[in-house]
């Protein structure tokens, strides 16, 4: 039987490092401009390593449209479950408006509906 992932890991020495807050902020700032975690880049920093190329991300713009592709979805079902409460035409409305809005999204994220 296979060992698991954390039986066979080749680092095994941990060192315990403490940070003020402005310290935090900093060095978890430019882990982030350099797209790798931060035990990535103090890694590499102390040992003069290359940081690694930084793996593909999505923009910021991406995740605030995934984000946003959520709260449709909970929107689209809060009036499904409030639609005998209300203007039945305004509901229709509101989920054709939803329904625009999220393959919007959708294009956006370059998917397909």
């Amino acid at each position: 039987m296979a060992e698991s992932g954390s039986e066979t890991r080749q680092r095994s020495e941990r060192y315990t490092v403490r940070f003020t807050p402005l310290e935090d902020a900093l060095v978890c700032a430019k882990a982030n401009a350099a797209g790798v975690p931060v035990s990535t880049f103090l890694r590499n920093t102390a040992l003069s390593f290359p940081i690694p190329r930084v793996a593909r991300r999505p923009t910021s713009n991406h995740e605030d449209v995934a984000l946003l592709l959520g709260k449709i979805g909970q929107l689209a079902t809060a009036f499904r479950s409030a639609a005998g409460l209300a203007d039945a035409e305004a509901v229709e409305t509101a989920l054709a408006d939803l329904s625009e809005l999220r393959l919007l999204c959708l294009t956006a994220l370059g998917r397909q509906p």
